[in-house]
């Protein structure tokens, strides 16, 4: 044997070696867990009802309305009807995955050890998931595609593109946000298809085929679709401002995002410009809107999803280094440090990201994935799956019974149920079946269209025997706001019969009665303007609070998020004056909400449904009200002038004399 033939050789068995092992790894990686991990009641509640509402075969766009679609169980957590299905998913996705990455990586470097070492850089950063977020994997997929049509592949038909269109037709049905950006990367390669290379869009037809086959394949009915697409696109239009949160450093972390997505920006533009010139526009077009939902995503609501935001920068520089490297190599090896300059910048970026939010470097992160534990995943996953399939359920189960015994202690009653503010499958005793309202998370029925579907819910024949309620709000909001439409239906179509460990119990009623909004006056006013509120002494009082904002507001609104906005109100106490405070949703406020008397708590909502309701919250009606933006600062140019009006109406509805027991 000569030299070049065991040159040859020993190259195709590291090669080989590389595949394998990046292979392995992608499945230690992408497989669910069959753990059951708890994240909070507010998480919790949400994974659980997406995997339920799959089991369930529940009609999306119709019995839940979420940011998620029929296949969000995908996304995280784990549940014994959806576990195999989940399994048996990830692995297909992880083999596109990791054939995809393969494509990419062997079509420009020669060298196994680099096709090992990008590989498993690739999946390591793709499976970063703090905090339950698997958006950064789900967005590589789009980002695989823009790479492999423009880059690598130039035919218009390949069987790797086909099988990432199918799949990302598969992941648009997990997230909202995921169906936006496929659809516009979609958009990007068929107007590529039709004007470069003026050949017929396939991807279109493809990406409809895929959505429509696994829509069907969740149990969705297709006259259901436009309804869902409907409810999503209202879910997406009033996110920004309900689920809006901020740091004290904003302006700083704002800048160093857009500082490092410029220059992953130009590293992309510069790859597709040497090879497509002007058409090059169009991948980096693509690439920029996916950056931009980055940046909503992680700016918008500014916690921890901060972190998906610099992950999918780090990972983007990543995936286009090595066509960047194979140009300036061939024709230009002087710009080889400003080709690295996007992935030197990005991984500080990424690493402080993750060190403030999930308390972990980077590098830790990266290295625990690479333990021989993760690295063996798959062999201990299918050999324990084969030992004992009972273990995940047994551990379920006794998670499930736990969660009953702290939720809902020594509770005998039979039917269907609800809860509010969010609806719990677990934790309702066995007796009890989950009959959830649309949206099902009170914090997002945050605009009229939303609300009205849920009280719509309330007044049909499919709503829950049983309501378990209790008032409480995130992010500081004012609480009353939160489902606000659902109030006066559940004060006249069911009956309090008592208190259940931390919720209100609610029945059902045999006959329902009636309630009615009554005008009693309206004005308009400025921010920080005194409003003075009616007197209950004739009823409850309920608003309606329109906040009008200029056109300017609007822009700013689209393209990051409109400024806060809070109510104060002050109360008639007795010696002094009660004074509460919350955000107010500009949406909410226009669907209306109860603001006299407050009530801010379970306690508060209880003495409302009773006969002595006035005396009970004397102390708690408003006395006047006050709006304020962005902190008491009003920005002029953000709102019209005057910007808030106010109507104002009397709540009148049959009381009943709760069992408090």
């Amino acid at each position: 044997m000569t030299f070049t033939q065991l040159r040859g050789h020993t190259k195709t068995l590291a090669t080989l070696v590389a595949a394998i092992t990046s292979f392995i790894f992608t499945f230690s990686r992408f497989l669910p867990t069959g753990r059951v991990r708890g994240y909070s009641i507010l998480d919790d509640a949400w994974i659980e009802m997406l995997h339920t509402a799959f089991a369930e075969r529940l009609q999306f766009g119709r019995d839940i309305v979420f940011t998620f679609g029929p296949w969000g169980f995908l996304y995280c957590g784990y549940h014994p009807a959806t576990y195999l299905v989940s399994v048996v998913v990830w692995a297909v996705l992880a083999a596109v995955f990791w054939w995809a990455a393969w494509r990419v990586v062997t079509h420009y470097f020669e060298n196994p050890l680099v096709y090992w070492l990008w590989m498993m850089a690739v999946i390591a950063l793709a499976s970063i998931s703090p905090f339950s977020n698997t958006d950064v994997r789900l967005t590589s997929w789009p980002l695989l595609l823009l790479l492999l049509h423009f880059s690598v592949e130039e035919r218009p038909f390949t069987w790797t593109q086909a099988m990432l269109i199918i799949s990302l037709a598969l992941l648009s049905l997990i997230k909202h946000s995921m169906f936006t950006i496929a659809f516009v990367t979609v958009l990007v390669i068929a107007a590529d298809n039709v004007f470069r290379q003026r050949r017929f869009p396939w991807i279109v037809l493809a990406f409809a085929g895929g959505i429509f086959f696994f829509w069907v394949l969740a149990g969705q009915q297709l006259n259901w679709f436009n309804v869902y697409l409907s409810s999503a696109s209202e879910i997406v239009s009033g996110y920004a401002e309900a689920m809006m949160f901020w740091q004290p450093t904003e302006k700083v972390d704002i800048a160093r995002f857009w500082g490092v997505a410029t220059a992953v920006c130009a590293l992309v533009g510069f790859v597709e410009y040497k090879q497509h010139r002007l058409f090059g526009l169009l991948p980096l077009l693509g690439f920029a809107f996916i950056v931009f939902a980055a940046f909503k995503h992680g700016y918008v609501r500014h916690d921890g999803h901060e972190t998906i935001a610099t992950n999918l920068l780090l990972l983007a520089a990543l995936l286009w280094l090595p066509a960047a490297w194979f140009i300036v190599w061939q024709r230009s090896k002087w710009l080889v440090s400003l080709v690295l300059l996007p992935f030197i910048l990005a991984t500080p970026l990424a690493s402080l990201s993750l060190k403030r939010y999930a308390r972990i470097e980077l590098s830790s992160v990266l290295g625990q994935q690479l333990t021989a534990e993760n690295l063996l995943a798959p062999a201990n996953f299918f050999l324990g799956f084969m030992e004992d399939r009972r273990d995940s359920f047994r551990a379920y189960n006794a998670y499930a019974t736990g969660l009953r015994t702290r939720t809902f202690p020594d509770l005998d009653i039979h039917g269907t149920a609800d809860v509010y503010p969010f609806s719990q499958t677990l934790a309702l005793p066995p007796s009890l079946t989950c009959r959830p309202r649309p949206i099902f998370q009170s914090y997002s029925a945050y605009t009229p269209k939303l609300a009205e579907m849920n009280a719509a819910h309330l007044r049909s024949d499919r709503t829950a025997d049983h309501i378990f309620f209790d008032v409480w709000t995130i992010d500081g909001r004012f609480a009353p706001q939160d489902d606000s439409l659902s109030w006066p239906e559940l004060l006249t179509r069911y009956d309090i019969t008592g208190m259940s460990g931390k919720y209100i119990l609610m029945k059902k009623s045999v006959t329902p009665r009636q309630y009615q909004l009554s005008p009693i006056s309206e004005t308009i006013a400025s921010f920080d303007e005194a409003i003075a509120v009616p007197s209950m002494m004739g009823g409850p009082v309920w608003v309606r609070i329109d906040v009008r904002r200029s056109l300017w507001g609007n822009i700013v609104a689209t393209l990051y998020r409109p400024p806060p906005v809070w109510l104060t109100v002050v109360t008639r106490s007795e010696g002094t004056e009660g004074m509460y405070s919350g955000r107010l949703l500009s949406a909410e406020a226009r669907a209306g909400f109860l603001l006299s008397p407050v009530v801010e708590n379970r306690q508060s909502f209880f003495a409302l449904a009773s006969t002595n309701w006035q005396q009970e919250l004397a102390d708690h009606e408003v006395a006047s009200a006050h709006i304020t933006a962005d902190d008491g600062k009003e920005i002029a140019s953000h709102f019209q002038s005057p910007p808030v009006r106010v109507r104002f109406y009397r709540l009148d509805f049959q009381r009943q004399e709760p069992r408090n027991h």
